[in-house]
């Protein structure tokens, strides 16, 4: 078992009755009680010792004033979220500049009180000027307090502290300090105090006026045998850690000897989570199989996660987002996809639904179009219950009706919104998700006690406030003691340990860097030593830790990072120079995955090939001729995309996107082309007429794009109807240029079949040119080439597909409809030659092709074998550029390119 590094038995016999062991905080309490605990009788009955931390003893002290009756502590004592709401009023009232930060400011305005009422600088708020104006005399500073914004939002925020007949947990403690002054509270005939660093004087007073007598216990020395272990980072530090962790339980397993093993790591807060992955992945391997039932870790910590990022408080703030009444598609997959909503059915549905809303590509998704979706998903699917849809109808009616309200209004409104949810889901939550349910049942109480200082909130702000406790609230799993103890710096003052490895120990990082308060003049801060005041003031407090983590064990090992933010660096100065410590080099599932790789290898037998199309499958081949040339760029990502599905959505983006625009350009000359039907008309219009004839093209254009797209504003319309108006005047005076012509089809749909698949195409547009020729067309906003028309995979097989289905074709040719960049570009067989559409003969060197013929039997022939391909499954990963596959990257997961390429290597 865990002891302290103070003789807490020996303290305890020595205390007369009525005296009182204090210590810095509860974990160090709770080690001093299971010590005393373990020495009892096991069939007798005993009081518990009389061991308390300091804010429990305070909290005791507080709520017995309290029933004394005593007039000032018949106030309430307000917590951060109280404070800080206070603060922004004070902030509001005091200052009259628009800062970006005011949460910020008003989080050290608070410290900054904090710190002159625990300095004993400031007795009494009332009185806030006269104790100031000495402090500034003093060190030559402004004698005008008004210079300091600090001392006016104190002033405001003491006004809103007498309003609502509230203190702070400092000004309590002060409170309690006056007790002990007045007699209200009887002193103790002894205090014993182990385990503390560092004590604020107002702290230290109370204790002073508490006790008739006052003994501090230092931690009992010890001859540490002290060694370093240099890392080349912080995950190549925590391996080591847990690795050596893991050798002193197996051999204090070994031995049959209960050992302690402590893990103190520097800023453990911030890096918790990397923690706990690395020792369960050396630790517990099996812990990260998704098919094992979770389970606790053998392991404990002293830091706490963020209820707000536990699975069941991060669901139920997610859910609550459905009030939001609009979201972008991240927010709408996490709310969608909750495991904690309903059941596994309602998830299936849920998964089709944010499927279908991810084909809108929309930018916004509002609560109108999820509640149509919804609703006509399960319609579609035949699904027998309709609770989805009924649960979305609910909430949008709650969300219209619910306006502003105070906190304790909201708390229930949200419990009843997880309710009708079905939050947190059907199946029996385990051990730690029970634990979790009553954390966030505390946190809404927390948020309802804010009803007096906040005023009415709309949902926005209620849900903003509930996300701030969350993510304050920490939650820390009620857990069996075990062997290991993975501690914060400050956590592990005063235990000691068989074993102890100090992590993140760099000169760069220990001692730790100052950051004073940025409202409280820094003279003060340095003159009386406060929090991160001063590297001066960081080296005697690091230096105190040091030596009591050194004598927390025999057996130390202290690492570092070699390199922290790009700068060489050693282990701190404070440890000396020990020697070198062991390192490891593997773990259990290191040597597993070893074991794997040195096995007898595995034949690998190609599989190239899918299970050839059935005939239903051959009478309607969905993608068009899309499926041809992504057969042409690589077999496989053909397969994979438009047999097996695989698929991915174009990012929303603000304004429209490249393909929104493409289609856009199309649309617009539909529209003119239907008005305008031939060269002759096209001619025959004035510069006027066909300006006006463009714009009400671009407007017919713009009807479905401006509903799609309701939140852009007028203006951004503007603009694009002047870029529409300027493409078309350029393209336009490019067909004017082109011999006589008729435009016969315009989005033409047309069923055609090749090789026993049949294909349903959308022809741009075809000409009738002058001898009874025709054109084909396909309109490009990009830069497309006719290469890749010859190859003998064809790249772009739509218009050499368009081409062999139109008889009187003898051309075709892409339309490239770009700004400053009109052209045509293509090849054939013209009685009257256009600009940029070849010859037959022209298209290539030493082709086996010379005539119209010849190459409509070339791409007949090369299309066949793309539909043969594709219709036997034919499925090689093989591409003909690289580019082919950067570009369709999405697919890698599927088609495991990179381990290929890796394994090939």
């Amino acid at each position: 078992m865990l002891q302290p590094a103070f003789p807490v038995l020996d303290i305890l016999a020595q205390l007369p009755p009525g005296g009182l062991l204090l210590t810095p905080n509860n974990r160090l309490r709770n080690r001093c009680q299971q010590a005393y605990a373990s020495e009892q009788p096991v069939s007798a009955s005993w009081a518990p010792p009389p061991v308390a931390s300091l804010q429990g003893w305070l909290d005791t002290l507080w709520f017995r004033l309290q029933q004394l009756g005593w007039q000032p502590a018949l106030r309430q004592v307000l917590n951060r979220e109280q404070r800080q709401l206070l603060w922004q009023r004070a902030f509001d009232e005091a200052l009259e500049r628009a800062l970006l930060n005011s949460l910020q400011l008003c989080r050290d305005a608070d410290g900054a009180l904090a710190q002159l009422l625990q300095w004993q600088l400031v007795d009494n708020l009332e009185q806030l000027d006269s104790a100031i104006q000495p402090l500034l005399e003093q060190f030559a500073l402004s004698l005008s307090a008004e210079a300091f914004p600090l001392f006016r939002m104190i002033r405001a925020f003491a006004d809103q502290l007498r309003q609502h007949n509230a203190i702070t947990p400092d000004q309590r403690d002060l409170c309690i300090l006056h007790a002990f002054d007045s007699g209200v509270l009887p002193s103790l005939p002894r205090i014993d105090t182990a385990g503390f660093v560092q004590i604020s004087p107002l702290h230290k007073a109370i204790i002073e006026k508490a006790s008739g007598d006052l003994v501090d216990h230092p931690a009992a020395r010890r001859a540490a045998v002290v060694t370093r272990a240099a890392c080349s980072n912080l995950e190549e530090e925590l391996y080591q850690a847990a690795r050596w962790a893991a050798q002193k339980l197996e051999e204090s397993n070994t031995s049959n000897r209960r050992a302690s093993v402590g893990i103190v790591v520097n800023n453990l807060g911030q890096c918790r989570a990397q923690v706990e992955t690395i020792f369960s992945r050396v630790l517990e391997p099996q812990f990260l199989d998704p098919a094992q039932p979770r389970y606790t870790l053998p392991f404990n910590f002293s830091a706490g996660t963020p209820l707000a990022q536990t699975p069941v408080g991060a669901a139920a703030l997610q859910l609550l987002e459905l009030l939001a009444d609009e979201w972008d598609y991240s927010q709408l997959r996490n709310i969608l996809f909750s495991p904690f909503w309903g059941d596994e059915e309602s998830l299936w549905l849920r998964s089709a639904l944010f499927r279908r809303l991810r084909k809108l590509e929309l930018r916004q998704v509002t609560g109108d179009t999820l509640r149509y979706w919804a609703e006509r998903i399960t319609e579609e699917l035949k699904f027998d219950s309709a609770s989805l849809p009924r649960q979305l109808e609910q909430i949008g009616d709650r969300q219209r009706r619910w306006q502003r309200a105070p906190a304790e209004v909201w708390a229930a409104r949200f419990s009843e919104i997880l309710t009708l949810l079905g939050w947190p889901g059907q199946r029996n939550p385990d051990s730690q998700e029970y634990q979790q349910l009553m954390h966030w049942e505390s946190a809404l109480e927390h948020f309802a006690t804010l009803s007096a200082f906040a005023g009415t909130l709309t949902v926005t702000e209620a849900l903003q406030q509930l996300r701030q406790i969350a993510s304050r609230t920490p939650f820390q799993a009620e857990t069996r003691d075990g062997p290991l103890q993975i501690l914060g710096v400050l956590e592990a003052g005063g235990l000691a340990f068989d074993h102890l490895r100090l992590v993140g120990f760099g000169q760069q990082q220990w001692p730790t860097a100052p950051a004073p308060n940025p409202l409280l003049p820094i003279q003060w801060q340095k003159h009386w030593k406060m929090p991160r005041a001063s590297a001066e003031r960081e080296l005697e407090l690091a230096r105190e830790l040091t030596d009591d983590l050194l004598n927390a064990s025999g057996d130390i090992v202290v690492s570092y990072a070699c390199e922290e933010d790009g700068v060489h660096q050693g282990l701190s100065n404070l440890f000396g120079d020990p020697a070198e410590a062991e390192t490891f080099a593997c773990d259990g599932l290191t040597e597993y995955n070893q074991q794997l790789a040195d096995a007898v290898t595995l034949e690998q037998v190609p599989d190239t090939r899918l299970p050839p199309l059935l005939p239903a499958e051959c009478e309607h081949v969905r993608g068009g001729a899309s499926v041809l040339k992504a057969q042409a760029l690589c077999p496989l990502n053909a397969q994979l995309r438009y047999r097996l599905g695989a698929s991915d959505f174009m990012a929303p983006s603000i304004g429209l996107g490249p393909a929104e625009r493409g289609n856009l350009v199309h649309q617009v000359l539909a529209e003119f082309w239907q008005t305008c039907g031939d060269s002759v008309q096209l001619k025959a219009l004035d510069e006027g007429a066909r300006k006006q004839q463009i714009e009400t093209a671009i407007d017919n254009g713009l009807r479905d794009m401006r509903k799609k797209h309701g939140h852009l504003p007028s203006g951004f319309w503007a603009m694009e109807q002047q870029r529409l108006l300027r493409l078309m005047d350029q393209w336009l005076e490019l067909e004017s240029e082109r011999p006589a012509f008729h435009v016969e089809k315009i989005e033409w749909d047309q069923q055609v079949s090749i090789g026993g698949l049949q294909f349903n195409l959308r022809l741009d547009r075809l000409d009738q040119l002058a001898g009874g020729a025709q054109l084909v067309i396909d309109y490009k906003t990009g830069t497309p080439s006719i290469n890749e028309w010859l190859q003998e995979r064809i790249r772009e097989p739509q218009l050499p597909l368009y081409a062999l289905f139109q008889p009187k074709a003898q051309a075709i040719a892409f339309g490239q409809v770009r700004a400053s960049d009109c052209k045509w570009s293509g090849c054939g067989e013209l009685e009257q030659p256009i600009k940029g559409i070849k010859p037959v003969a022209d298209t290539q060197k030493d082709a086996p092709y010379t005539t119209w013929q010849d190459l409509s039997d070339y791409w007949r022939q090369g299309l066949e074998m793309l539909v043969g391909e594709y219709r036997n499954g034919v499925a090689t990963l093989q591409f003909d550029r690289p580019q082919d596959n950067t570009n369709q990257s999405e697919l890698w997961p599927l088609n495991r390119w990179p381990e290929r390429e890796q394994a090939a290597q």
